[in-house]
């Protein structure tokens, strides 16, 4: 968040927010898998996999925002 009030421009605060998150992934992953196994190919692993269930979970809160904003999700009645 810290990029969105840094920054007067939402776009660029937005990829530089995209990047920190994919760095930070990266790191927790591999820092986890080195750390729990103690291999660098798990260590390799554990950031591809985090960074991939990131990704997944960032498109699916992005999807759930896009679906209530459009209203397809609203109870009316």
């Amino acid at each position: 968040m810290i990029p969105y009030f840094a920054m007067p421009n939402v776009t660029q605060a937005l990829y530089i927010s995209i990047g920190v998150t994919v760095i930070v992934l990266l790191l927790f992953g591999y820092l986890k898998n080195k750390w729990m196994i103690g291999s660098q190919r798990a260590g390799l692993y554990g950031a591809l996999q985090t960074l991939v269930v990131g990704a997944i979970a960032a498109g699916a809160s992005y999807g759930i925002v896009r679906a209530i904003d459009s209203g397809s999700l609203r109870h009316e009645g």
